[in-house]
């Protein structure tokens, strides 16, 4: 593993935005518009958490799993690979890369409890870690950005008293693509700037002493922000269902809408979603 940031693989997949927007083209070329698949990819980051929670992984497992996720929604489409698996393959080998490992069989009797009527089988989801393996192409180094955002509030005692709005800000960046295309400490620079104009604190004079560009912070920020505006709520698993429709014959969904409960119920915000996950 890299022992930094400058010097690992994730540097080299982190991509634009504008790039971003282009990916998935199969999806849109089927019909979903940008909005339809922001809103699956808030679902399945719920759906992520759920799993979390229900196996008591540390956060930073799961959030390694939906920058998984999301980097394979980038590089392939819904069209091709089944979301309902690909979310607890990606928990899987995030598991593994985070040495907090979970059996497969253990992985695969949650599903089955959690979600009744989830009809993959052990093949299907140890099958399914290899293509995630491929389609990442090994490149599976996370930083984390909670470490870098540690390091922060423990550099100036002026920023304390930001600290848990930053924190609530930082579980909820992963319902954004927002890590996938910023560094972690521009994730927790971002985060940390939020939190200051949530606290009514005019923290510019010391972000513009950091050595970062403060155009990318005050990105992430609007990438949270935008998030709250539309995707706070993530989608029913009826809507999920009949999104997905437009790019996968109904034949193909396992499982289907009728055969589970929504995701996520009792929580609209990854943080909240996260809050049984075991902190790091």
């Amino acid at each position: 593993m890299a022992a930094n940031f400058w010097t690992s693989t994730q540097l080299k997949w982190l991509m634009p935005k504008e790039r971003l927007l282009r990916c998935q083209q199969e999806d849109r070329a089927k019909g979903l518009l940008e909005s339809h698949i922001q809103q699956l990819k808030v679902y399945f980051t719920q759906y992520i958490y759920d799993m979390a929670n229900s196996i008591k992984l540390r956060q930073r497992v799961a959030a390694t799993a939906v920058v998984y996720f999301r980097r394979l929604c980038a590089g392939s489409s819904f069209s091709r690979h089944d979301p309902h698996l690909v979310a607890p393959g990606c928990l899987y080998l995030a598991s593994k890369v985070e040495e907090s490992v979970v059996a497969a069989k253990l992985l695969l009797a949650s599903m089955k409890r959690l979600r009744p009527g989830w009809q993959y089988e052990l093949k299907d989801l140890l099958d399914m870690e290899m293509v995630i393996l491929d389609e990442l192409d090994t490149h599976l180094v996370v930083f984390s950005p909670y470490l870098s955002l540690t390091k922060i509030l423990e550099s100036d005692a002026q920023l304390a008293d930001l600290g848990q709005n930053a924190w609530a800000a930082l579980n909820d960046v992963y319902r954004t693509d927002a890590p996938i295309i910023y560094a972690p400490h521009v994730l927790a620079l971002g985060c940390l700037y939020l939190a200051s104009v949530i606290c009514s604190r005019d923290i510019t004079a010391w972000l513009e002493g950091v050595d970062v560009d403060t155009n990318q912070i005050y990105a992430v920020a609007l990438e949270l922000i935008s998030m709250y505006e539309s995707y706070r709520v993530p989608i029913s698993q009826e809507e999920c269902a009949r999104l997905l429709a437009v790019v996968r014959p109904p034949s193909a969904q396992q499982p289907t809408a009728a055969q589970l409960p929504p995701a996520g119920a009792g929580g609209s915000a990854a943080a909240g979603a996260a809050a049984g996950v075991q902190q790091q």
